[in-house]
């Protein structure tokens, strides 16, 4: 049995479209944009306008109800207390007595002051205190130009236990690791700065 010579047979499908299943979009209805709304939001601002109108209408009426009721008063009143208040009391006197007595006391120093010699000022001169230097490890205390141990030049060594004298010492501050203060010192006629941390007051 030979097949070479017998056709093949092959199931071929048809030439057919295959079906294609969509689905149905919604479609909205167009909106028809009417004049309605228009038409209330023009509506609308009429009323607040014809009743904003009336308020004030209202308001003018009434403050020119209340000026014209002012304006045509009868007869003015005199109070009793109006009246008491006019007539000089004898405290109202003696009041504006003291008064006029005070206004010429004032009148009297303008004048005495261009006459008198002026005052001159003079800061208050700051109190002078002696300490003893104590540095017994170096074996003096510098004497410095400026009050900082970096920029002041050193203009003498005060020897360890000397007497010098304390003009002031201002703010405090550092050296290194030591807080204390820079004082203004003079020592055997010079005048410079020593740190108070190396001094016995």
């Amino acid at each position: 049995m030979s097949f070479a010579n017998e056709p093949m047979r092959v199931n071929v499908p048809p030439d057919s479209a295959p079906t294609v299943f969509t689905t149905p979009i919604s479609q909205t209805p167009p909106v028809k944009k009417g004049v309605s709304p228009i038409i209330a939001g023009i509506l609308g601002v009429l009323l607040l306008l014809v009743v904003g109108l009336f308020a004030a209408y209202i308001l003018l009426r009434t403050t020119r109800d209340k000026s014209s009721s002012v304006l045509v008063s009868p007869t003015p009143t005199v109070s009793s207390a109006v009246s008491k208040t006019d007539t000089p009391t004898d405290e109202t006197a003696a009041l504006k007595e003291k008064l006029a007595n005070l206004e010429k006391q004032i009148q009297d120093r303008k004048i005495q002051k261009p006459n008198s010699p002026a005052e001159t000022f003079s800061p208050p001169k700051p109190a002078v205190n002696t300490a003893r230097a104590n540095s017994p490890r170096d074996g003096f205390l510098a004497l410095r130009s400026e009050p900082n141990s970096e920029i002041g030049e050193r203009i003498a060594k005060i020897p360890h236990g000397a007497i010098i004298t304390v003009i002031g010492c201002p703010k405090p501050s550092n050296v290194g690791k030591m807080a204390g203060r820079w004082c203004q010192v003079t020592y055997n006629g010079q005048s410079g700065w020593a740190f108070d941390k190396f001094m016995i007051f």
